[in-house]
């Protein structure tokens, strides 16, 4: 099943997010085969403040156990955290259903 999971950050995270990137981008590597997409927000000035991803997983307490165990998670960068069921109806220029 898809989730989108969307993320805002506290405001004043980017010094931390900036600390921890190389552990989340370790930790994505390491959950690759969930993830379908994942990047962050960025604001007016290409800060990052949040993020978005597209996560298959067998249920919802599944996506919050990832989402919990990101680095950015656990050094409290996160202020806001929606997870959703999702349905891909267009991709790569082509519908998908």
């Amino acid at each position: 099943m898809l989730f989108a999971v969307t993320i805002e950050d506290k405001p004043g995270m980017a010094a931390t997010r900036r600390s921890v990137r190389v552990a989340h981008l370790d930790w994505l590597e390491r959950h690759r085969e969930m993830m379908v997409l994942a990047g962050p927000i960025m604001d007016a000035d290409g800060n990052s403040i949040g993020s978005v991803r597209v996560v298959e997983a067998p249920d919802r307490a599944a996506v919050e156990a990832l989402t919990q165990g990101d680095p950015f998670a656990t050094a409290g960068c996160f202020a806001r955290v929606a997870i959703n069921p999702y349905r891909i109806v267009y991709k790569n220029g082509a519908r998908a259903e």
